[in-house]
């Protein structure tokens, strides 16, 4: 299985084979390990399996969970927050990269050219949590967990990494459309920039159909795709925009293309009817969220962010005895889009709403 993975991943984008290379000789750890740890979703997928990749078991349902994210978006306020849960472990060994690649030739194919500015795990590539990119996109991944897993196609972190060459939408948007994942993800995408042009787009309806007609008259700058794999190696993926009030009364919004002013999504598909695995706390994040009133200001948006009222399975997280997993809140990402910056708290954000460290985004 990891030799079929490198084998496609060497082919197709050998850069980001060097780039593991890279970590190996760095860390000194055997370069195997890293590879298996960036392919370690689909690893986990089918360790936790068996002998059939559908099936998951109990105790899958229950540690399953990993991240939230919210967007809050008006006349007054336009923010991505989102919280990273790992395992404690990563608490004190996570680290912030800012980096810039320059192209390469790799036998007659250039590399693309690469700027941006990630929060990484140990041995991992960059793009599996949240960040930036020169183009000025901000992300925040949310893990999901569909049955289904194909091995024939790129494991999902080279699709998170891959999505940092993106130079604009389209881009971002023929990567999640064309290049087929193993596994199922979901992303939520801000855009921080100020040329327009970036964020052109052919796809104006919940799934992408290359030949409809979009007379649509505003132009969302918030996103949260789903993707999801199939048998027959064609990502399945839903897009839905954020937009403000003002914005929404324009579009009549039939299709339930927009959502107004405030979104959240966890650790399940919404839009996409696919088999899988629905974690209980995903589940209760979201009727947790559902019981807040919607945020009027950053403040709110912070306490939603921080909310433990659920004690068994709270929306910011700590390592409790009755939680198998022992996952942790480790980090909450606040993406101010007017502002152009990326806040990080390493600590409950509504415990002081002063962040650990504030960057310039682009």
């Amino acid at each position: 299985m990891i030799n079929g993975y490198y084998n496609l991943i060497v082919k197709n984008y050998p850069w980001y084979v060097d780039e593991m290379r890279g970590i190996s000789i760095g860390s000194e750890i055997n370069f195997d390990w890293i590879m298996a740890i960036n392919i370690r979703v689909e690893l986990m997928h089918v360790a936790s399996s068996q002998t059939d990749v559908k099936l998951k078991t109990r105790r899958d349902q229950e540690t399953l969970k990993e991240c939230s994210d919210f967007m809050l978006f008006d006349d007054q306020n336009n923010f991505l927050i989102h919280n990273e849960d790992a395992a404690p472990s990563i608490y004190k060994s996570a680290y912030l990269i800012s980096c810039k690649i320059s192209s390469s030739d790799y036998q007659g194919v250039s590399s693309p050219e690469e700027e941006f500015t990630c929060y990484c795990y140990p041995g991992h590539l960059p793009g599996n949590a949240f960040g930036f990119n020169s183009a000025g996109f901000v992300f925040g991944v949310n893990a999901t967990y569909p049955k289904l897993m194909v091995t024939n196609s790129f494991p999902r972190q080279i699709l998170n990494r891959l999505m940092l060459s993106a130079k604009n939408l389209k881009e971002l948007e023929k990567i999640f459309r064309t290049v087929p994942c193993s596994y199922g993800f979901c992303m939520n995408i801000g855009f921080a920039g100020d040329d327009p042009n970036i964020l052109e787009s052919d796809w104006n309806s919940e799934f992408f159909n290359a030949n409809s007609e979009s007379t649509r008259q505003i132009n969302p700058h918030l996103f949260n795709y789903e993707i999801a794999p199939t048998e027959n190696s064609q990502n399945t993926v839903s897009k839905h925009c954020i937009i403000s009030p003002k914005m929404f009364s324009i579009d009549k919004n039939e299709d339930n293309f927009f959502t107004s002013q405030y979104y959240y999504h966890f650790n399940h598909y919404e839009r996409i009817e696919i088999d899988e695995v629905l974690n209980m706390s995903s589940m209760r994040r979201k009727e947790r969220t559902e019981l807040i009133s919607p945020p009027t200001n950053l403040k709110e948006l912070l306490d939603i962010t921080s909310d433990t009222a659920d004690s068994s399975y709270p929306i910011f997280r700590t390592p409790r005895k009755n939680d198998p997993s022992e996952l942790q809140t480790i980090a909450t990402a606040l993406f101010d889009l007017n502002r152009k910056t990326l806040s990080i708290f390493v600590k409950k954000p509504s415990d002081s709403y002063q962040p650990l460290v504030k960057i310039r985004i682009c």
